[in-house]
């Protein structure tokens, strides 16, 4: 279980953070490898496709200089002047190589060992890591990352008409959100936002993950909508797989118990007015055969 003060770390500079210890650290370091794996074998070279039950076909895709930041690696602080001397012999480069958030990415999981020494036995001003962060960034990548179960939410976000509170704090660019439920008392929702790719405008790709324990604010006045199909395109081969009565019915029941729970108000949720009967009656229907 998360507590409080993992959480109040998330956000920090690694040197502000304190070192969790060597069991926590390790796990930590697994869940990073772990991550990298799901990139490798769900989103490198890979585009998706969501049709939605408004109508809308959501195009996104991950490319690997996005996934250091994703998973909370401060790839600006560990190649700035001021800390790249103390990182390039932890991480085995040098200042002049100009290695990409994703080349750093690889050398932090090639050197986990070497991370973890250095980040317990020197000074907190060169720790390479904030492991909370870290924690909380592939805990939420690599939940949302399971399309194919269709396990998850949509949402179409607009700032202007979310919680005032918010409104004004609230620092991600995303327009489009998808969201699953976490098994955590303080944080019970991962967050995973998407902004308009700046070289393709038809298409999205991941901005940011969130642990919100605001997630009743940000949901305020939104449209949710349902994934009825997903498709993936390797360039070689594209995959096209089709929600269930049951799984749209089972996400329509989170809705249900998102508004019940959070007694939300404006939220919209985008489907036909008889959808949910029609889909009772198709669940009903497969259960019998």
């Amino acid at each position: 279980m998360i507590s409080n003060m993992e959480l109040q770390y998330v956000n920090s500079f690694a040197r502000n953070a304190p070192y969790p210890g060597d069991k926590y650290a390790e796990q930590v370091m697994e869940m990073l490898i772990e991550a990298h794996e799901i990139f490798k074998n769900k989103y490198e070279g890979k585009k998706y496709s969501l049709i939605l039950s408004n109508g809308e076909e959501f195009n996104f895709e991950l490319k690997n200089k996005n996934l250091s930041h994703l998973l909370g690696i401060d790839f600006k602080n560990l190649t700035n002047e001021t800390m790249i001397y103390d990182t390039k012999e932890i991480l085995g480069f040098d200042y002049e190589d100009r290695l990409t958030s994703y080349d750093i990415l690889q050398k932090i999981i090639e050197h986990c060992d070497d991370i973890i020494a250095n980040d317990r036995d020197n000074d907190k001003t060169k720790r390479i890591l904030n492991y909370y962060k870290v924690m909380i960034k592939c805990s939420c990548f690599s939940k949302l990352s399971r399309f194919e179960d269709f396990n998850f939410g949509f949402m179409n976000f607009d700032k202007e008409y979310c919680n005032p509170q918010l409104a004004s704090t609230f620092s991600p660019n995303s327009t489009k959100y998808i969201f699953t439920e976490n098994d955590e008392v303080l944080i019970p929702y991962y967050m995973m936002g998407f902004v308009q790719d700046n070289q393709d405008y038809k298409t999205f790709v991941p901005e940011t993950l969130l642990a919100p324990y605001n997630f009743d604010q940000i949901i305020e006045n939104q449209e949710f909508l349902l994934p009825i199909q997903l498709l993936i395109n390797n360039e070689d081969i594209l995959l096209k797989k089709e929600s269930t009565a049951s799984e749209k019915l089972k996400l329509l029941n989170l809705y249900k118990k998102i508004i019940l729970q959070y007694g939300t108000t404006g939220i919209f949720i985008n489907v036909l007015n008889d959808y949910e009967s029609i889909l009772k009656e198709d669940s009903i229907k497969h259960l019998k055969r």
